[in-house]
């Protein structure tokens, strides 16, 4: 033990001297002009200056540039985020509140598995109507196998969705349809209390068929290949720079949207974003965990996000339950966050975020549940250890060399620095790590080329099962060969069961099924630090389906 606090606070320094030298003095305004290319994608024309005759544009940064602005592709927050700010659905979440949307009202059946929605007179961007069959078309798309989103198992509620999305039925067989043009009826597979909430994400916005089949695989490639029915819409994408938003004036609620539009810049570097902002080119930031202290005003709450490795359970050691559990209890956590965020993030010793909802109160209150230690336990660690040696035919840990892959940017860097050192010390095995693009490393988590990859969750919709559905057997957001007959089953049950209690209680035992097997290591629950011009006003954040909300922001030009 002593070995191994030697060697993290060896490692914390020699981090905190990397992270810190290219930054100016914390807390200081950087000279350092925006449009350098030191650590970020940032140009000169990166912000058009202040306001121009009154515009009002809302911008913020984001680290890497979304990978696709089809709503049905969406398969990321930021791009979810963005989306959201382009589209509507039937319905809206604001904070965890459902509000509607498009649809004005609906009616739900006594069984909970006919929803009837009664569509608004709305808009596109380019004047036509949104019609229930627009509705009907872009749900069919998330199921559809030609289509091939990785979000498809979102739509798992809707009758017959698995068994099209599998190719045994005809999309035409999904459990929705137009009855006219402004009434629109989903049927349900099992009742789901979350699916008002599900109808909020971008997979189920309405999707005009004649762009798609105008544009094929350029469609959603810029702004004039789609069209959209949200508060904004996109002028530009200029891929690795920026996406520009303006306000849509043909948005049924276009007299309470107050920003002319918004700029998402691509900046790499967090210290860049900060110096940016600090300069006055961007309205948002997150402050770098380095840096928090010299923000005190920083507003200081949960992302959502819970950052975990994904384990490749196909083959080798990872294969073998004894051995992930002997990596589950031989990571300190604690030391973990110290060393990678200076202790600001918060060590996840289980995988649901506590935060979500559960019966009366959130899913951590009512079901309290520490999965592992947060400092781990090393003499447990060694006896799974031991075992799975045996069971694996090696002689010695030394033996066994894993590879972690992760993204190559400073902050994902650090963290698999820290946990290479902590479990090659903990263990007695080795670790390389990859650093790749991060579009290469989402593209190899789909595929399941890797053996441990560094990821991070957030939830879709505020319930325990937005965390959970994924490692289904047959979910086709699995990606790591995981498979578990009592954990299919136990989410087969939730799925079914209409009471709000017992439901609860079997998704708190698929959980722990899932910890029990060592099926995914959690790391860390994200904390954000945000900044935010004092110009701007009802800019507000969630912790699932997107980030910010500036759909009613105004700001004091």
């Amino acid at each position: 033990m002593k070995k191994a606090k030697r060697l993290a606070a060896l490692l914390l320094a020699g981090l905190m001297a990397v992270s810190c030298a290219a930054c100016s003095t914390p807390g200081e305004k950087q000279t350092t002009a925006a449009g350098t290319e030191a650590g970020g994608n940032a140009s000169a024309e990166t912000v058009s200056g202040s306001e121009t005759g009154g515009e009002k544009i809302f911008r913020y940064s984001i680290a890497t540039d979304v990978t696709t602005l089809d709503p049905q592709k969406c398969n990321e927050t930021i791009a979810a985020t963005i989306a959201y700010h382009m589209f509507e659905g039937l319905t809206r979440s604001v904070g965890g509140e459902v509000q509607p949307g498009i649809a004005e009202s609906w009616d739900v059946s006594e069984d909970g598995l006919v929803y009837t929605f009664h569509l608004r007179d709305a808009k596109w961007s380019d004047g036509e109507p949104v019609t229930a069959e627009q509705f009907v078309y872009g749900m069919r798309r998330i199921v559809d196998p030609e289509v091939a989103s990785t979000f498809a198992f979102i739509a798992k509620p809707l009758l017959n969705a698995e068994e099209i999305t599998a190719g045994e039925m005809a999309v035409e067989e999904l459990g929705v349809k137009a009855i006219d043009e402004k009434t629109l009826e989903c049927t349900l597979a099992f009742p789901a209390p979350y699916f008002l909430q599900v109808l909020s994400m971008s997979q189920f916005y309405p999707t005009r068929e004649d762009y798609v089949t105008q544009y094929g695989a350029d469609f959603a490639a810029n702004g004039d290949k789609n069209v959209y029915n949200g508060p904004f819409v996109l002028k530009e994408w200029r891929q690795n720079d920026r996406i520009i938003l303006e306000k849509n004036e043909n948005y049924w609620d276009a007299e309470n949207v107050h920003l002319d539009g918004a700029e998402i810049i691509v900046v790499a570097d967090d210290n860049t974003a900060l110096a940016m902002y600090e300069q006055g080119e961007l309205d948002y930031v997150l402050v770098p965990t380095d840096l928090i202290p010299n923000y005190p005003d920083a507003e200081f709450a949960y992302s959502g996000a819970c950052d975990f490795i994904r384990l490749n359970t196909g083959s080798g050691p990872l294969a073998n339950k004894n051995f992930r559990l002997a990596l589950e209890y031989g990571l300190n956590r604690s030391e973990f966050i110290t060393l990678s965020t200076n202790g600001y993030w918060e060590a996840a010793t289980r995988f649901v975020l506590p935060l979500v909802g559960g019966v009366s109160k959130t899913y951590g209150e009512e079901f309290p549940y520490e999965a592992f230690p947060a400092e781990g336990d090393q003499e447990l660690a060694k006896q799974y250890l031991q075992t799975a040696l045996q069971e694996l035919g090696f002689n010695d840990p030394s033996e066994i060399t894993l590879d972690l892959m992760t993204t190559d940017d400073e902050r994902t860097k650090k963290e698999a620095e820290v946990l290479q050192a902590l479990l090659q010390d903990a263990l007695g095995i080795n670790i390389n790590i990859s650093l790749v693009p991060r579009a290469e490393r989402l593209s190899r988590e789909d595929t399941g080329d890797y053996e441990m990859v560094v990821s991070g969750i957030m939830p879709d919709y505020p319930d325990p099962i937005s965390f959970l559905e994924s490692w289904e057997t047959d979910s086709p957001y699995n990606h790591m060969s995981y498979s578990n007959a009592e954990y299919d089953a136990l989410l087969e049950k939730a799925y079914a069961d209409g009471n709000a209690e017992s439901r609860f209680a079997t998704l708190f035992e698929a959980e722990k099924t899932l910890m029990e097997d060592g099926a995914v290591i959690p790391l860390q629950y994200r904390m954000d630090a945000r900044l935010l011009n004092p110009n701007m006003a009802d800019v507000s954040y969630y912790f699932c389906g997107y980030t910010i909300n500036f759909v009613h922001a105004d700001k004091n030009v």
